[in-house]
């Protein structure tokens, strides 16, 4: 072969070579990529059937200074964390009382006789029902983060994310049991917390409930951490949860009914004490541009009160 065929041989496949590069390039350009089928989009699962939704938003209430971090609802009133302010408000709006707290507080619940818990990053203060301190616990754990608290008659349980575990105290703020948690398939998993949040509620019977954020699921246990029963759903669709931590937050309704909100697919639904879906109150369009999850409350009446940190207010949800 002589070497000028060699010569174009070499040439040819150079510029084989060469437009093939700029072909990937090309194609590989963000504005020039053909649509992907199987890509993932979450405006997918935005839409929700309007059969489905069964609550109205009827007003709200700015939170105008501060930064809010929990809610709970008792007695008719509002109790709001913000900043390290306890702020007790009516649900027209007007303010109760105001006080500052001597550490940042992380969550709250209040009990039958109106007396005030405050969780804060590794222990627990008692509050009258005027705001005034009353009692201290001890230190739980220096590695404790303490971000859920819920009261049963007797006891009060607290969500320690820290130390991925549930602790349990009485009234006088006494440690009385602590427990890791379970998987309902092995007890190795315990409580699976991709984040630093971890929720938990006391129904009208008592029972205590808590979220195992990793497992999509809602375990039922007694007070000294006998699993008794759980359920559990993983789906961007109505009826399940997505993504790493949810639900980030649960209530109950008067029937014994779940109030769930989700971070990410942000949005409030209700399911059945079986764990189906009831019905949705807010679906994502409520929370256009927001990632948090709403903290839930629930008053006397099944409406459902939502601290919507994105837009820094209360808001209200009642039944159509």
């Amino acid at each position: 072969m002589s070497n000028k065929v060699i010569k174009y041989i070499l040439i040819l496949a150079l510029a084989i070579i060469a437009a093939i590069v700029i072909f990937e390039f090309v194609s590989n350009n963000p504005d020039k990529r053909p649509s992907n089928p199987f890509e993932f989009n979450v405006d997918n699962y935005k839409a929700v059937d309007e059969t489905l939704i069964s609550y109205k938003e009827t007003r709200q209430i700015a939170i105008k200074d501060g930064i809010p971090g929990a809610i709970a609802f008792s007695h008719g009133q509002l109790y709001l964390l913000v900043d390290d302010y306890l702020q007790v408000i009516l649900p027209g709006g007007m303010e109760v009382f105001k006080r500052k707290l001597s550490e940042k507080p992380n969550c709250i619940a209040v009990d039958r006789d109106g007396f005030i818990f405050i969780g804060f990053e590794n222990r627990i203060r008692t509050y009258d029902k005027v705001g005034i301190e009353i009692n201290l616990s001890e230190v739980a754990s220096d590695k404790s983060h303490f971000t859920a608290l819920a009261v049963s008659d007797d006891l009060i349980y607290v969500a320690d994310a820290g130390e991925k575990q549930i602790r349990v105290y009485d009234k006088k703020l006494q440690q009385k049991h602590v427990f890791n948690g379970e998987s309902g398939v092995s007890d190795v998993h315990g409580f699976i917390l991709p984040s630093a949040h971890f929720d938990l509620a006391v129904n009208s019977d008592n029972e205590l409930w808590a979220v195992n954020p990793g497992l999509h699921a809602i375990q039922n246990y007694s007070e000294t951490g006998r699993l008794r029963g759980f359920w559990s759903k993983s789906s961007f669709e109505n009826d399940g949860f997505s993504g790493c931590c949810n639900p980030y937050y649960i209530a109950f309704l008067s029937n014994g009914s779940f109030v769930t909100s989700e971070k990410g697919l942000v949005r409030i639904k209700i399911h059945k004490e079986s764990g189906e879906l009831s019905s949705v109150v807010a679906a994502p369009e409520k929370f256009s541009n927001g990632t948090k999850a709403p903290a839930l409350a629930v008053d006397e009446s099944d409406n459902i009160i939502a601290l919507d940190f994105d837009r820094k207010m209360i808001r209200f949800f009642e039944p159509k």
